[in-house]
């Protein structure tokens, strides 16, 4: 081979290797970004849940004292 062709290569070898750097560092940056997004997505769903339980225990709340104005309005008449 000639120093040419070594020399070729030996530049084709280092902008590979420059572009998977680059590559792992933006692999890293989104596996980053992907993470934050799970945990923010996780602590949005459990404060969901949360809410819809509030919500459910608020109707369960409101039909209980429907129920109960219903049936002290009969025990009077």
């Amino acid at each position: 081979m000639s120093e040419k062709e070594i020399a070729r290569i030996d530049a084709a070898m280092n902008n590979l290797a420059s572009l998977m750097r680059e590559q792992n560092k933006t692999l890293n940056k989104v596996l980053i970004t992907l993470t934050k997004t799970q945990t923010i997505q996780v602590a949005n769903s459990k404060r969901i849940d949360k809410l819809e339980s509030d919500r459910t225990w608020l109707v369960r709340l409101i039909f209980g004292s429907v129920i109960a104005i219903a049936f002290a309005a009969f025990k009077v008449m």
